[in-house]
């Protein structure tokens, strides 16, 4: 590796967020790149006293040129978000925004969001193309996926699924989680991919965990798993509400 490429993962993943937490809830952010840059990135962002945006993407490829397209997602994030804005207006602003100015380069990515409201005690979850966010609520034995509602980003302005968010209460115990694609691909010996059953699986196990203990737990039942490793950029957050 080119000592050019290690200082532009350096600084690229310089803006990677650390883990997060306060009275309320506790934010943990795992990065394993599969080369040495990439385009998995998110943000943790609080909006005022009571908001906060967490977001997650992936852009296509692998390498510098999906980093910069992650890190041009990042920046719209930081400089477009506001403490009204809902998910959505951010989906369709960031597409817009895609699609205007890096139309020419053939990338796209994928976008999750998260914005959670203590004054309401609420969040709304808002997706594009991403895979589903797991929530699994104190006491219940099941995980709940909720799944991207539109399509891919920075391809067609206006998307041609139309972006809409769910709506949720925010619960003392609940564990949610974002990921990228690379966690639930890997596959074991007879080709039979992790998936959201394995990734939930192990969330319900290790319940009692939060943070990057949590974090550390999940990767490694996935790299278990997997017969021959991570074969993609995995990037993990994991939210507990306290």
């Amino acid at each position: 590796m080119s000592e050019d490429l290690q200082l532009a993962a350096k600084v690229h993943y310089g803006f990677l967020p650390n883990d997060y937490e306060d009275d309320r809830l506790n934010i943990a952010v795992s990065l394993r790149p599969l080369y040495a840059i990439g385009g998995d990135y998110c943000s943790i962002l609080p909006l005022g006293e009571n908001r906060i945006l967490i977001c997650i993407c992936d852009a296509v490829g692998h390498g510098v040129s999906a980093a910069l397209f992650a890190a041009r997602i990042n920046t719209y994030v930081l400089t477009h978000a506001k403490v009204d804005m809902l998910p959505c207006e951010l989906v369709n602003g960031l597409n817009a925004y895609l699609c205007k100015r890096l139309s020419g380069t053939g990338m796209y990515a994928t976008f999750y969001a998260l914005l959670l409201d203590f004054e309401s005690g609420t969040m709304n979850l808002s997706g594009a193309a991403h895979p589903p966010v797991l929530q699994l609520e104190k006491d219940h034995d099941r995980c709940e996926e909720w799944p991207s509602a539109t399509t891919f980003l920075g391809i067609e302005d206006p998307m041609p699924v139309v972006c809409s968010s769910v709506r949720q209460r925010l619960n003392t115990g609940d564990h949610f989680l974002l990921y990228s694609d690379g966690l639930i691909e890997v596959e074991d010996a007879d080709a039979q991919a992790f998936g959201t059953e394995g990734l939930s699986s192990t969330l319900i196990v290790h319940r009692n965990l939060s943070g990057q203990m949590l974090n550390r737990a999940i990767l490694g039942q996935a790299e278990s798993y997997a017969a021959d490793g991570f074969k993609d950029d995995v990037l993990l957050m994991s939210i507990t509400l306290k």
